[in-house]
Formats: C-alpha cells, sequence, structure tokens
C-alpha cells in the first residue's frame, strides 16, 4: 500500500498549498488575469477548496484504516478518540498558544480573550464557537473532531446491519437534516454550513471511495476519460457556492452550497480512488519525492501557514510595490511555502512523529 500512501499524501500537498494560495490571492484583493477567453483565477479558485479535499481524504484515510480491523466495538471507539486527540492534539495545541501569542503581542488582546481562545482549541469548539477562535482557519479542526465521534457508528454497525444501511442512516440523516435546516432556519443557518451537519457528505464521498478499494471493485475502465468527468464535477460544485450563484436566493443560498459540497466532495473522491489505484502517471506525479515530503507535513503546514501568510503578503506588498495583479499572490504563496517548509519540519517531527503510532487500532 505503499504507493498508495504515497498518492494520498500528494493530494494533501495540493490540499494544503491550495488553502495557501487562496488565502494569498484574497489578501491582495483577488487579481484577475485573463489568458485569451479564460480567467485563470477562476481556474485556480479550486485551490480554495483545499479543505474539502481534506475532509474526503480524511473520510477515506479513517474508513479504510479503522474498517480493516474484523470487528470494531465501543471499547474500539473510546480507544480510537484516545488515537485520534493525541495524534492531533500536540501540533494543534502548539499552534493555538503561538497565534494566542502574537495576538496578544500585535494586536493587544486581553487576558480573558487569550484564555478563551485557549479553552476553545483544547475542546476542539473551533466550528461551533468560531468567535473565539485562535484562527479562523482552526474551525476545521472543530469539524474533523464532529467526524471522528460518527464514523466509530459507522464502523461497529455495518457487521450487523450492513455497510450500506448504516452508511445511509448516518450521512442520509446529515444530508436531510441539513437540508430541513435552511427551509426553517433559512438565512439564519450560515453557522451550520461550517459544521458536519453539511460537510459530513464530503467525509461520507471519502468513505465511499475507501469502500471501493477495500471490495477491490473495478471501476473506471477508461480512467482518463472518469477523471476528465470528475474534474468537471469538482468545478461544477465550485460555482454552485459562487456568490453569482448564492446571490439567487435571499433566503435559501446554503441549499446551493449543500449541493456544491456534494459535487466538489463527488468529484474529489473520483479523483482521490483513481489516485490510489494508479500506477502509472498519476501515481508518478502524486508520489513525487517533494509531493511526498509536502504531503507528510502538511498538517503542520496548515496549522501554521496563518500566521506567515499574512506577514509574507504585508512584506509584499510594502516592499515590492512592482508586483502588481496575479504577480503578488504567487509571491506570497511561493516565499510562504518556502518558510512553511522548515516550520512544518520541526512541528512534524516534535510534534506529530512521535505520536503517530501510538494506540494503533488498525491491526486484523
Amino acid at each position: 500500500m505503499t504507493q498508495r500512501i504515497q498518492t494520498i499524501d500528494g493530494l494533501r500537498f495540493l490540499a494544503a498549498i491550495g488553502v495557501l494560495w487562496i488565502h494569498s490571492w484574497t489578501f491582495h484583493g483577488n487579481p484577475q488575469c485573463r489568458i485569451g477567453p479564460v480567467e485563470l483565477t477562476n481556474v485556480l479558485a479550486i485551490g480554495g477548496n483545499g479543505v474539502d479535499l481534506f475532509f474526503v481524504i480524511s473520510g477515506f484515510c479513517m474508513y479504510y484504516f479503522y474498517a480493516s480491523k474484523s470487528e470494531f466495538s465501543y471499547h474500539d471507539f473510546y480507544r480510537f478518540i484516545i488515537k485520534r486527540w493525541v495524534r492531533l492534539s500536540p501540533a494543534f495545541y502548539a499552534a493555538g498558544i503561538g497565534y494566542v501569542l502574537v495576538n496578544k503581542w500585535v494586536y493587544g488582546t486581553d487576558n480573558i480573550d487569550a484564555l478563551l481562545k485557549l479553552l476553545n482549541n483544547v475542546f476542539y469548539l473551533n466550528s461551533v464557537l468560531p468567535q473565539y477562535n485562535a484562527a479562523a482557519h482552526f474551525w476545521t479542526l472543530g469539524v474533523e473532531w464532529q467526524f471522528y465521534f460518527t464514523i466509530p457508528f459507522l464502523l461497529i454497525y455495518q457487521n450487523s446491519i450492513g455497510f450500506k444501511k448504516t452508511f445511509l442512516i448516518i450521512f442520509g440523516l446529515l444530508f436531510l437534516l441539513a437540508i430541513v435546516s435552511v427551509l426553517v432556519l433559512k438565512n439564519q443557518s450560515d453557522l451550520l454550513t461550517n459544521q458536519l451537519l453539511f460537510r459530513g457528505i464530503e467525509f461520507g464521498f471519502g468513505i465511499i471511495a475507501a469502500r471501493l478499494l477495500l471490495k477491490n471493485a473495478s471501476f473506471f475502465a477508461s480512467r482518463m476519460l472518469w477523471l476528465i468527468l470528475f474534474i468537471v464535477v469538482t468545478y461544477a460544485g465550485r460555482v454552485l457556492i459562487s456568490k453569482p450563484v448564492l446571490n439567487l436566493s435571499d433566503d435559501y443560498y446554503n441549499l446551493f452550497k449543500l449541493l456544491g459540497f456534494t459535487f466538489m466532495s463527488a468529484g474529489f473522491a473520483g479523483i482521490l480512488y483513481l489516485s490510489v489505484t494508479s500506477v502509472k502517471w498519476l501515481n508518478l506525479i502524486l508520489g513525487n519525492r517533494l509531493f511526498k515530503t509536502m504531503g507528510r507535513i502538511s498538517y503542520s503546514f496548515y496549522l501554521w501557514h496563518g500566521l506567515i501568510q499574512p506577514l509574507i503578503a504585508g512584506y509584499t506588498i510594502k516592499y515590492m510595490p512592482f508586483a502588481k495583479g496575479i504577480t503578488a499572490p504567487v509571491i506570497t504563496t511561493m516565499v510562504s511555502a518556502i518558510i512553511l517548509y522548515p516550520i512544518s519540519q520541526l512541528s512534524y517531527h516534535i510534534l506529530e512523529k512521535p505520536f503517530l503510532y501510538i494506540g494503533n487500532l488498525t491491526s486484523k
């Protein structure tokens, strides 16, 4: 399974660099760049959905590795939660402290606010209480934990009532509740779009990709055609969450978001499946040394980019006034990535690697 893990690391790298790019592009005022009839930034805007790709990858990995156990019990549920906490928390807590200290030093935040942000981090309430986030992008960790408390039920009950029924009960119910919440709350449902209620479908499609792989299901014979189709589906999802589409409804725009998340995650899951089953060029591209290395440290890269990227963007604006249009975010992204590399390596080796295999549940 080495090659398949390598391709997943490659996808993690693309997701992380996509998040960095979109934040840089937004910081510089969303500059446009047209090449003939094609607006290049509209093509690159899919990088802003690196988080959605991360959720699909998470769903894939959690199911693929833990479903390898012949049985998954409530005791394993407990051990699973402990293992995820040990795996993610050292790096996350360190990053949270770093952001709080910088905010206190730069913006002079008071001690109560700093304490609330630290407590919000400790309990992973980042998506539920975003106003107390040490960094805006930390909301994704809250959603991850909502998923971690959900997937064990799939792993436990799939053996008694079957995978399809269990999957449909859990993720179908989440999807239906998301629809109902929009119909009832209308434009007051914004906070829910960054919860598992709306994002569950993204983890779900990752799980489906993992299930197909575990069952050695032979799909997608014309791989190039399927890859093109999955890319088109992904971009269709991106269009559905764009402002022009969301502005079509004052009350029910979050239904477009839900549909957009569904299309994007379906496309991403298809691309992921083609990647992990590739023995040719997709494996060669996503499994190259740079992508593997950056994918391995992508968690720390993601955690710390919110400190580095604004700083570099500010310097780019101040000291490189000649950098106009698309050039400015490109410079910011490249310089930020170079600086983030050693920081992420250090964070990975000190705060991630020592905790990777504690309480391993994946053996049969």
